[in-house]
């Protein structure tokens, strides 16, 4: 059977299109600085006022923080999509995309393996910091979208056009959607320590520890194909979607969970460590889950459809073996910061999630890289950082506008994670004592 797929073609794309915009870092609390943002993460050792809360504690109780520091509406995110990214298709807007074109997209997905979206990114709606205690509202929320290299094939022609107009048959067979958002409240509080390592060889040294609490709330959608066939003479179909009930709120998922922190300064240098969720009970609920069942079959004598919502309890195993096993894992956060002159501050930094499939990440979860700080204007500080991600790469650069003890922050970035070019910002309306 050849069917007309210029119908499905058009919900396909356009669902991929809902999928990545529907969501705007590194963590359930997302960073508030867009400083870290332009130096692509580097941002351990010199986190202060209320950037410290997500960042670094235990920077709270550092000389150098301003002991009041207020944040407010501060958004930032990447999007990216692979092989066939956002640039290819925004070069042919408007235009009809030949054949030869769409073949050698095809092409790139069947090598690749996959197409897939990705989206990662945060608010923080309210940051703040009094002394040594901090303050922090946020959301942080992902989407990620995979499609099967037969699906994309089926979307950009059918199962005919690839074949000199006779059917094949197609498997859609890993292709899914995941997406989680997750709003947190956080309190941290630091403490100096009258400790010292180096005996006065570097001048005075200062310590503190700190501790962040957290609450999490957070909701979520898993999409997995079911075994859909797209054959010659019959289409048989099958798409599992776990999500909230009806009977819930939408939030299906709570915990607690708590990061510890420690920040060293002597002289030029800064040296900061933070262990994100030294324990974080988040599970999902699924008493408040259940599944879409939608399925169908359709060839030349027979055609239905069902499309039902049933119990949890019903949907494939290895969906809710994933969906129990998911959770927030441990992450080393390590930084060092050292002034190399009044006006240039260098940093390195390593980021280390622990986990496999079963850990939430937002964003790469393995990052190494070092950034910079550029004050030859005070009032307008420059910043730039690289680093190697998993997969990949990524680097940033920004600025701040400061006057009269407020900032307007803004950083851009480019990750590069396998074949796929994501690019962010981050920007920050208002900042206090930052």
């Amino acid at each position: 059977m050849r069917a007309n797929m210029s119908v499905m073609r058009r919900v396909v794309v356009a669902a991929a299109m809902v999928s990545v915009g529907s969501g705007a870092l590194v963590a359930q609390l997302p960073s508030s600085s867009p400083a870290a943002f332009g130096m692509a993460g580097n941002y351990t050792a010199m986190a202060r006022g209320y950037e410290a809360v997500a960042l670094n504690a235990a920077n709270l109780a550092m000389p150098g923080r301003p002991f009041i520091s207020f944040g407010a509406a501060i958004v930032g995110g990447t999007v990216g999509m692979d092989p066939v990214g956002f640039k290819m298709l925004h070069d042919y807007g408007g235009l009809v995309v030949d054949s030869a074109v769409r073949s050698s997209w095809v092409d790139l997905v069947r090598t690749s393996g996959r197409q897939r979206a990705r989206v990662d990114g945060g608010i923080t709606p309210l940051a703040l910091s009094i002394g040594p205690v901090g303050f922090q509202t946020g959301v942080s929320m992902y989407t990620n979208m995979d499609m099967s290299p037969d699906m994309f094939e089926a979307a950009m022609f059918g199962n005919a056009g690839l074949n000199n107009g006779q059917a094949k048959p197609l498997n859609f067979t890993g292709t899914g959607l995941e997406m989680g958002v997750f709003g947190t409240g956080a309190v941290s509080f630091a403490l100096p320590l009258p400790v010292s390592f180096t005996a006065g060889l570097l001048g005075p040294e200062n310590l503190a520890i700190g501790i962040t609490g957290k609450y999490i709330t957070g909701s979520m959608i898993i999409a997995r194909d079911g075994g859909s066939v797209f054959g010659t003479n019959s289409v048989n179909y099958s798409f599992p979607v776990v999500m909230p009930s009806d009977s819930s709120d939408g939030m299906v998922g709570i915990g607690a969970g708590a990061d510890l922190s420690a920040a060293w300064s002597a002289s030029r240098w800064k040296v900061g460590v933070q262990i994100e969720n030294i324990f974080n009970t988040f599970k999902w609920d699924t008493t408040k889950l259940a599944m879409q069942s939608t399925s169908g079959f359709f060839d030349a004598d027979t055609n239905y459809s069902t499309d039902t919502t049933v119990a949890y309890g019903q949907a494939p195993a290895a969906l809710r073996e994933r969906i129990a096993a998911e959770g927030f894992k441990p992450a080393l956060n390590v930084g060092v910061a050292f002034k190399a002159t009044d006006f240039l501050t260098v940093t390195a930094d390593l980021h280390q999630q622990t986990g496999g499939d079963d850990a939430i990440s937002i964003g790469p979860k393995n990052r190494m890289g070092v950034g910079a700080e550029l004050r030859i204007l005070p009032f307008i500080p420059l910043r730039a950082g690289v680093a190697s991600v998993t997969d990949g790469w990524q680097a940033g650069a920004g600025f701040g506008i400061r006057l009269l003890g407020y900032e307007l922050g803004l950083s851009g970035s480019v990750r590069k994670r396998g074949a796929a070019t994501e690019s962010g910002f981050m920007i920050s309306v208002l900042g206090i004592g930052h």
